[in-house]
């Protein structure tokens, strides 16, 4: 990451989440002096973060907190992730009112650098890999659409106010601290009890990226004020869901458990989405670190540690 020519003071939303805490705790390490909202936490600054008992949601309170700190730096993540609710919930409008304020208040108060993560839902169906200035932006759910509407809003206040914004587009994260639901931590709750799981066909092509790299991707984006527009998070590399879920299935010696097709495919669901990096190379000069095989190694060495005696249960299921 480059080295910040003075101490920064960064406001960050979304912390408390599974990208959030890890891109904290990178934005700590590389000397960003770190603020963060929370509707749950309270308290004076731990492990260098500052935390802010706030609800984004409500106007006033933001405004009056972003005078009082007036950062140079914004990264915004706070948005509604909740698995298998997410894509068509009405809270995506509210998060998109409430993004757009905070934007605005960051401009008014003098923003330098603004960052905003995104997602590859915000692209449309592709036969190749997605990449930022030739992909079709158009979504098929209600999130991808306010998070594409987000970014739209965003370039036009940075105009305005004279602010330098990126946009962080994540493709399939992964990692330590990811939601249960999600298709990798529950397949390996599944997998680890010895209890049967429905997915689907798995032939799905995703580009699977370790939560880290995300954080560690952001934090210099953050910190590359000359890197403007829209930037993919991923790895450039594709791979089916099913192998994913048979590399999972033969650490555990169960790939009988599986029940592939037992679930419907989303019919708005791409076959393929897998990252164009060829931007993020030129301009940043970064690649992802972590390789699927050894970030997904790590987490079937935890998942065998902590597993309990087998017992050949009820029928759990995830999305693939």
């Amino acid at each position: 990451m480059p080295d910040l020519p003075e101490i920064a003071t960064v406001f960050a939303t979304g912390g408390s989440g599974f990208l959030g805490g890890h891109c904290l705790q990178a934005l700590v390490r590389h000397g960003f002096r770190v603020h963060a909202a929370s509707r749950t936490r309270r308290g004076a600054a731990a492990d260098g973060i500052t935390w802010h008992h706030i609800d984004l949601h409500a106007r006033g309170a933001v405004e009056q907190l972003m005078r009082a700190l007036r950062p140079s730096h914004l990264l915004h993540l706070a948005w509604i992730t909740t698995p298998n609710r997410y894509r068509c919930a009405p809270e995506n409008l509210d998060w998109l009112e409430a993004s757009l304020a905070l934007v605005r208040s960051f401009g008014e108060q003098g923003g330098q650098r603004f960052v905003g993560v995104g997602s590859s839902a915000e692209y449309g169906r592709a036969t190749s890999p997605c990449a930022e200035e030739a992909t079709p932006i158009r979504p098929a759910s209600l999130y991808g659409q306010c998070k594409a509407a987000c970014w739209m809003a965003t370039e036009a206040y940075a105009l305005r106010y004279g602010f330098s914004a990126a946009w962080a587009r994540v493709f399939l994260p992964y990692g330590p601290g990811d939601d249960p639901q999600r298709l990798i931590p529950s397949l390996l709750a599944a997998l680890a009890a010895g209890t049967p799981i429905n997915v689907t066909d798995g032939s799905q092509v995703r580009d699977f990226v370790h939560v880290t790299d995300i954080a560690e991707l952001v934090g210099r984006l953050l910190a590359t004020p000359q890197a403007k527009g829209a930037f993919n998070v991923g790895t450039g590399r594709g791979i089916t869901v099913r192998q994913v879920i048979e590399r999972a299935a033969d650490h555990f010696h169960a790939r009988e458990l599986v029940r592939f097709g037992a679930r419907p495919q989303r019919d708005d669901e791409p076959l393929s989405l897998v990252a164009d990096m060829t931007k993020v190379q030129r301009v940043l000069r970064w690649h992802a670190a972590t390789s699927l095989e050894d970030g997904l190694e790590r987490l079937l060495l935890e998942a065998s540690s902590a597993a309990p005696n087998p017992s050949r249960g009820g029928v759990g299921s995830c999305a693939s």
